[in-house]
């Protein structure tokens, strides 16, 4: 159910420590979870030295983006698919380019893009569609409701309370190098890019069976 989680070692925009995610995964009875730090790996290594002793599973994966604005979200399958967006990470580093809008063509990794990045019919077997929380109303307008079966949910969870989200916008601003008055909407996350337990994303998508099985699956294939 959580694809999309980061942490502080998304430099200059996460707020929570690789220790504190995993608390409040724990806690909530989470079996599984994916760690997506933006264009970062570091704090997967602190997760599985601390869950060593723990029944809950981490998925390695990167969020892939530009500044504030998501590309891609990668999730590696296997170990493969872990040296695959690794990388793909170190390539477009060694570049200096910004992260295309498409991914490669990964053999062993999932590709989430954010909802309205893609056309649907477009997508590879292993490529979905995430729908936040804060989408809702417009998945149910749209015609990718017809289309559940490339669908998951992706709601981020950058924040555990509003002190988070204020830090987080200082450190957007220094990233930007401007007043904090002066960040643009465009460059923060969003209050409610927090954890929601999954009785609640169940509920919020309960008209959606199928987005809801599909990011179970996604998760226990990794």
């Amino acid at each position: 159910m959580y694809l999309n989680n980061h942490t502080y070692y998304s430099l200059k925009y996460g707020t929570i420590s690789p220790k504190e995610l995993l608390h409040q995964m724990l806690n909530a009875g989470v079996k599984t979870f994916a760690i997506t730090d933006i264009n970062n790996t570091t704090a997967l290594l602190d997760l599985l030295r601390i869950t060593q002793k723990q029944s809950i599973k981490i998925v390695a994966g990167i969020d892939f983006r530009n500044g504030a604005h998501q590309q891609f979200v990668a999730l590696a399958q296997n170990n493969q698919g872990y040296l695959e967006i690794n990388n793909y990470l170190s390539q477009q580093n060694h570049l200096s380019e910004p992260i295309p809008t498409q991914a490669p063509p990964f053999k062993n990794t999932y590709t989430i893009y954010p909802l309205g990045a893609v056309d649907v019919t477009s997508l590879q077997a292993n490529e979905f569609i995430g729908v936040n929380t804060s989408q809702i109303h417009e998945l149910r307008l749209g015609e990718l409701k017809h289309h559940q079966d490339k669908l998951v949910i992706l709601q981020p969870i950058t924040f555990r309370n509003k002190r988070d989200f204020n830090a987080h916008r200082l450190l957007r601003a220094i990233a930007n190098n401007t007043l904090l008055s002066k960040l643009p909407k465009t460059e923060e996350g969003k209050p409610e890019d927090i954890f929601y337990d999954e009785n609640h994303l169940k509920e919020v998508f309960s008209d959606f069976p199928l987005l809801i099985e599909n990011t179970y699956n996604l998760l226990e294939s990794c």
